[in-house]
């Protein structure tokens, strides 16, 4: 697979004939055998993703993905590891020494016996003698946290938060931490994909509303591509957070929505029946 790409240049699990037989456990999920290995070639570093079609991932070989600078150096395991913990801290922000959070030191574990890993604990008390790292404390929220080098200044002369609305995915990195979310935000939030249908208190696939730098509710989009528009099956609010009195909220939230329905190539919302306020506030059709 790996030598015809490298011939052809760029193929999908399509452009492969599958095996007969079972599917393979790849992650917790079913997946055929030829999937599995393209991905697993696109998780050491062998293959990367040139292109989507539909849901199709078509993959090819870095070095015609990317720049000779790039590929050129060669860094250690160590350094490796050392830049994977850093980028944990960057991408969240307020991660602690233990993370709380599902994956985040995913292949960061205990130091090995042969030394090719020092561990986390002794690459985090490297990177905050570097100053590449620096703990802070936050009021509410127990044990130390760490920021990186560069976003000091923000906590210092925190910028004023933006007059608008985000929908995260339960793979956003501000979710990671569960812990912190309860802890700083007063949000609970389960991805309960994996909590049993009638045991859920929402749905399997929600996203919390950010407006400005608070949490205030959580929607259950569904995309129909077939019908070109979103079905919106839930819409829960924060307790104490009122939609139409919350200032700039509403302008904010059909903007969020459009820029949902462009991702989703749909042209219009459509609301449950018993949803008629979301349904006058932020508009169906096109959102104009």
């Amino acid at each position: 697979m790996l030598e015809r790409i490298r011939a052809e240049g760029p193929l999908s699990s399509l452009d492969f004939e599958r095996e007969s037989g079972p599917t393979k456990d790849w992650f917790g999920a079913p997946i055929n055998a030829v999937r599995a290995v393209l991905e697993a070639y696109a998780r050491t570093g062998d293959l990367g993703t040139a292109r989507r079609d539909g849901n199709h991932r078509y993959y090819d070989v870095p070095e015609r993905l990317l720049p000779a600078e790039v590929l050129t150096p060669d860094p250690t395991l160590h350094e490796q590891l050392r830049h994977k913990m850093l980028s944990r801290y960057r991408a969240h922000g307020l991660v602690g020494a233990t993370g709380h959070g599902e994956g985040i030191f995913e292949q960061l574990g205990p130091a090995k016996p042969d030394r090719t890993n020092p561990g986390r604990n002794a690459m985090r008390e490297q990177l905050v003698e570097l100053g590449e790292l620096v703990p802070v404390d936050v009021e509410g929220v127990s044990g130390k946290r760490f920021v990186v080098r560069d976003d000091v200044a923000l906590l210092q002369a925190p910028p004023e938060p933006p007059s608008s609305v985000a929908f995260l995915s339960p793979y956003d990195a501000l979710v990671w931490d569960r812990r912190l979310l309860g802890s700083l935000f007063g949000f609970e939030y389960v991805w309960e994909l994996y909590v049993a249908p009638a045991k859920r208190r929402w749905g399997w696939y929600v996203l919390p509303v950010l407006f400005r730098d608070r949490l205030v509710g959580r929607i259950e989009p569904r995309i129909d591509a077939d019908e070109g528009s979103v079905r919106m099956l839930g819409v829960w609010w924060e307790e104490g957070f009122e939609p139409h009195r919350a200032e700039g909220f509403v302008d904010a939230m059909r903007e969020a929505l459009r820029a949902y329905l462009r991702f989703a190539k749909a042209d219009r919302i459509e609301w449950p029946t018993g949803i008629r306020t979301e349904k006058r506030l932020f508009g169906t059709a096109a959102l104009a």
